[in-house]
């Protein structure tokens, strides 16, 4: 069984064992009859050291070191560096018999059957990753091309519908509106005209600040987010029939900006020319679109596809493989529960990829945090990325502050005084001031771990790094995940394929499913072989976990004891209203809303406030955009403190957030059972599930709860959650918690 902890030993990695072998004593071995065992077992003979190889062991552990000694036998003798010679690389060979009471016999004791047991294993071997895990189908080279060009395709539908969706945004607000919003730049005031690289005529602009502001303050790149190559729309107030058109940013400096208009797309030339030339025309900007996320996707994709092994992998023709010595395991800094240590071994064991399945609250990025660590202190190169700064910062730091370091974070332990751990953060975007004063200006040549975003990560070159690892991965998309994976070796994902998927611009595209992650994906592809479930969660009350867990994770979740029977006060845990009200449409768009809702939404929040909870601590998700200005407005009407502090919005931005008490509007009411998106097979159960999983004490379902477990006349129930919203209501009827205003 010994010969097992050297499964992955690796001579090539390993040194001569250097000691002093002067005046201790130990008791004493026979030196010569450990190594015939060690070279019998693994029978590592070396041409260059002319002698067999024989690993040695920690002092009074069985644990494998990367250090070995020489064994010659038909001399009997045993060589290694002898430290006490006084200088360096001074190896020495010694009849085996002179070292039986000496340091290099200790560090062999564990070879000889008499002085070891066979140790027990530290987790259930049944519980570890298989050597091997086959895809289910293996794509031809046609298929494999037709798989690169459809990657590359979305990525180009992406880029489209995004400055589609942009324009039509922009030309549904009007330019007024976008002011009031915030959602414009400027103004702008003219500066001089200039020629852009093509030779086509280009124009500098300045920034004009607030009277408050200095000139010289402003930088238009992290104060407004304009940056060379972005598309943007230009407008001004005086209503000229030339605009709004579109601009591309070609500088960008301090206040001051270069732009050239899209001359292909202009009818009226001249006049656009006499209007931009003109010292009267304040300009005016409006995000269009930024290219250069899409042209890194785009330049992964071709890199991936030309390295052989990462294209195989993505396209099922060779196996996914692990190698997991189980007698020899890694170990945490941090403390662990028995779920995330073993997703940390799998993570470790991974030869290509590993899945971290990570539902809400179970610890994945305490998970990635510890094995990032180890894997630092294995001598390996990681890069740690996300699909968004705040997701990249929050692996990082977590809730830190320049005073507090949260205990446990890759920040704390970089901070540590005796710790050499050295961090470098990629780009310029990050908003934590804790970041930005310990990281953001550090080389990454030499720093142990390197963060970024996952767009950030296309200045590295294939394979810079021995292990990337990305949490939140289920929200980035195939291609933004493509840039990662082209530059490690090795690709640890964390994240939760049932809730939703990343945000996908293109409808058809969406139809199509191209949007799924890469963890999805390979999951697709492999199995759940290759993924690995985090199973105690740390978030919910067990009551308001009950249904999610029994809907969306096979009913395979335990509840940690500490927030078992988490409460507000003496209010339920979970529990549903069900108002028959009238949703209506909102004027633009085809969002919805419903005023009865929101009214029930504000009394609940009313009801928390009463009952201890500050409105920080309170969140309200709607289903629908349109509902989320009506409850706001509602809530903003009630006789408490600070109500704008009550945070209100989309399931899809509350993903990844979590408050004392949500207040959940579903907002479909109506008598034909139409529920829209609510009733999506794949959709609509994420997002529940989504919903249903943010709040750690309370829970409130507010809706019409016969609309949501009617299927549509247009769909069966295959086609439809509606029957499991039935299921939830009739579960809440059964424990009395539905109530009727």
């Amino acid at each position: 069984m010994v010969r097992e902890l050297f499964n992955d030993w690796r001579y090539e990695d390993a040194e001569l064992l250097s000691v002093d072998t002067r005046n201790a004593e130990y008791e004493a071995i026979d030196v010569e009859r450990a190594c015939s065992q060690a070279a019998e077992q693994l029978d590592i003979w070396s041409s260059e050291r002319d002698g067999y190889i024989v690993p040695v062991f920690e002092k009074n552990k069985p644990t494998p070191t990367n250090e070995y000694i020489i064994y010659r036998p038909e001399k009997g003798h045993v060589g290694w560096y002898d430290a006490g010679l006084g200088y360096d690389g001074a190896k020495r060979f010694a009849e085996c018999h002179r070292l039986d009471e000496k340091v290099v016999g200790q560090r062999l004791w564990f070879w000889l059957p008499e002085n070891r047991s066979d140790p027990e294993l530290a987790v259930d071997e049944s519980e570890l990753p298989a050597n091997q895990v086959d895809p289910f189908d293996r794509l031809s080279s046609n298929e494999q091309d037709a798989f690169f060009e459809d990657l590359k395709a979305f990525v180009q539908s992406e880029r489209a519908s995004e400055r589609d969706n942009n324009w039509e945004a922009y030309e549904e607000l009007g330019l007024q509106e976008a002011i009031r919003r915030n959602q414009m730049s400027g103004p702008f005031v003219p500066v001089s005209r200039t020629v852009g690289s093509d030779g086509e005529p280009a124009y500098n602009y300045q920034f004009v600040p607030e009277e408050d502001d200095d000139d010289d303050s402003v930088d238009l790149r992290d104060d407004e987010g304009i940056f060379e190559q972005n598309r943007c729309i230009i407008d001004t107030e005086t209503g000229e029939s030339q605009f709004p058109l579109e601009v591309e940013v070609t500088s960008v400096k301090g206040p001051h900006i270069t732009i050239q208009p899209a001359w292909e797309s202009i009818d009226d030339r001249n006049a656009v020319e006499k209007l931009l030339d003109s010292d009267e025309t304040e300009l005016w900007l409006h995000d269009l679109l930024n290219p250069v996320p899409f042209e890194r996707r785009l330049k992964a994709i071709k890199q991936v596809k030309r390295n052989p092994g990462k294209r195989d992998l993505l396209t099922g023709k060779r196996p996914v493989e692990y190698t997991v010595n189980k007698y020899a395991l890694p170990e945490a800094e941090i403390e662990l529960n028995d779920y995330q240590r073993m997703a940390m071994i799998w993570a470790d064991g991974a030869n290509d990829v590993a899945c971290i399945h990570g539902p809400p609250g179970t610890g994945k990025t305490r998970t990635l945090t510890a094995y990032v660590r180890y894997a630092v202190s294995q001598g390996e190169s990681v890069l740690v990325t996300a699909h968004s700064n705040q997701a990249v910062d929050n692996l990082l730091v977590g809730d830190s502050t320049l005073d507090s370091p949260e205990e446990d974070t890759l920040h704390a332990m970089a901070q540590s005084p005796e710790s050499e751990l050295s961090i470098a953060r990629v780009g310029s975007n990050s908003r934590s001031d804790v970041v930005r004063r310990h990281y953001a200006d550090q080389s990454t040549r030499n720093a142990d771990i390197v963060a970024a975003t996952t767009s950030g990560s296309a200045q590295f070159d294939p394979d810079t790094f021995d292990v990337a690892v990305v949490d939140e991965a289920t929200q980035a998309s195939r291609p933004a995940t493509a840039i990662v994976l082209n530059s490690a070796k090795k690709l640890v994902l964390a994240g939760d394929h049932k809730q939703l998927p990343p945000y996908c611009a293109s409808e058809t595209m969406q139809e199509e499913d191209m949007h799924i992650s890469l963890f999805e994906y390979l999951l697709e592809r492999y199995d759940d072989q290759i993924s690995v479930l985090l199973r105690k969660q740390y978030r919910m009350n067990d009551k308001i976990a009950e249904f999610p867990n029994e809907s969306f994770y096979n009913g395979e979740l335990e509840t940690a004891a500490r927030n078992q029977d988490w409460t507000v006060e003496d209010l339920q845990p979970l529990m549903a209203i069900d108002i028959d009200g009238e949703e209506q449409r909102r004027t633009h768009g085809n969002s919805y809303y419903n005023p009865q809702e929101a009214e029930a939404v504000a009394k609940q929040v009313k009801l928390l406030v009463q009952h201890g909870l500050s409105p920080e601590d309170i969140g309200v998700i709607s289903a629908y955009s349109g509902q989320v200005g009506a409850i706001g407005g509602r809530i903003n009407q009630l006789d408490i403190d600070s109500p704008e502090r009550v945070n209100v919005d989309t399931v899809d931005s509350f993903q990844g957030s979590e408050r004392e008490a949500i207040v959940v509007s579903f907002v479909r009411s109506n008598d034909r059972g139409h529920s829209g998106f609510l009733e999506f097979p794949s959709e609509g159960l994420r997002r529940l599930n989504v919903a249903m999983t943010r709040a750690r004490k309370r829970l409130v379902l507010v809706g019409d709860w016969n609309t949501l477990g009617t299927v549509a006349p247009h769909r069966t129930e295959e086609e439809s959650c509606a029957p499991l919203y039935e299921e939830l209501a009739d579960q809440i009827l059964t424990g009395d918690l539905m109530l009727t205003p």
